[in-house]
């Protein structure tokens, strides 16, 4: 057993199912070097990936190994602990239920993942229609609905846009720049954890974990998570690797739909993340 392994294993034994959760995620959030915090379907899954396939190609590792929180970190110690973590159980909570209290991550190196709203809602419309299974509405309705809606988004995104500035070691990436210029963003992550980049392997990252990369890997079952694995491989809506278009919420939306809201986002989001 490795040392790390023990407090996990001691939650698992001693608590209750119903708090081995909270427990798990407060054990890897003070054990993690790094902690990487968005709102679901800003494109972490995918962060997550590239940075795996530099790892795996950097230090030699099993193909197809997919970081989560200490696995690579097992395999080489000059791999970070990261822990992944949307801070908030998203799609159940109102705007008014989520803590703006933020302060336990000002110690911490913290990276924060944005993607703009317009698209984010769209697609946890899909995540939860398609994958959880767990909406039934239209997505008029999630959208605009009180609990995991765009309200829920918006004042998500406004906690952190005042919380970022009390956390002193922090990197801001977005969504859009990753798709802009994928090398980048990972060299400047890697940066940030104190590695410096081979600029050869962060080009095969690149390459590797384009979206049809992925979705194939997604169909074929080629990722060693089962959370990376189509609901139904004839449906695109139902992957985890869905489309990745930047603007693509217009293509669902009529003009009413739209104007709503865009203005929503516009009379009601920091200016800070820039959308």
């Amino acid at each position: 057993m490795k040392p790390e392994d023990l407090p996990q294993r001691l939650i698992k034994s001693l608590l209750p199912r119903t708090l081995r959760r909270k427990a798990y995620r407060l054990y890897k959030f003070h054990r993690a070097d790094y902690l990487i915090v968005s709102y679901p379907k800003c494109g972490r899954t995918w962060l997550r990936v590239v940075l795996s396939y530099y790892y795996v190609e950097r230090y030699g590792l099993a193909s197809g190994s997919v970081l989560d929180f200490a696995n690579l970190h097992y395999m080489n110690r000059e791999i970070p602990r990261i822990f992944f973590t949307h801070d908030i159980p998203h799609t159940v909570i109102r705007p008014e239920e989520i803590g703006a209290d933020k302060s336990a991550y000002n110690r911490r190196n913290v990276v924060f993942l944005t993607r703009d709203p317009r698209d984010v809602i769209v697609s946890m419309y899909f995540q939860q229609t398609r994958r959880d299974m767990n909406y039934r509405g239209s997505l008029s309705d999630f959208i605009f609905g009180e609990i995991g809606g765009l309200d829920t988004l918006i004042r998500y995104y406004n906690i952190w846009a005042d919380s970022l500035a009390g956390i002193e070691n922090k990197l801001l990436i977005k969504y859009e720049n990753m798709r802009r210029d994928t090398g980048q963003v990972l060299a400047t992550l890697l940066e940030f954890m104190g590695h410096i980049p081979d600029s050869a392997i962060v080009h095969n990252a690149v390459a590797a974990s384009s979206f049809e990369q992925m979705k194939n890997m997604e169909r074929n079952k080629g990722f060693d998570r089962s959370w990376l694995q189509a609901a139904n491989v004839n449906d695109e809506e139902s992957y985890k690797v869905r489309r990745g278009k930047v603007g693509g919420y217009v293509d669902y939306l009529d003009d009413a739909e739209l104007e709503r809201l865009n203005r929503t986002v516009s009379e009601n989001l920091s200016p800070l993340f820039g959308y």
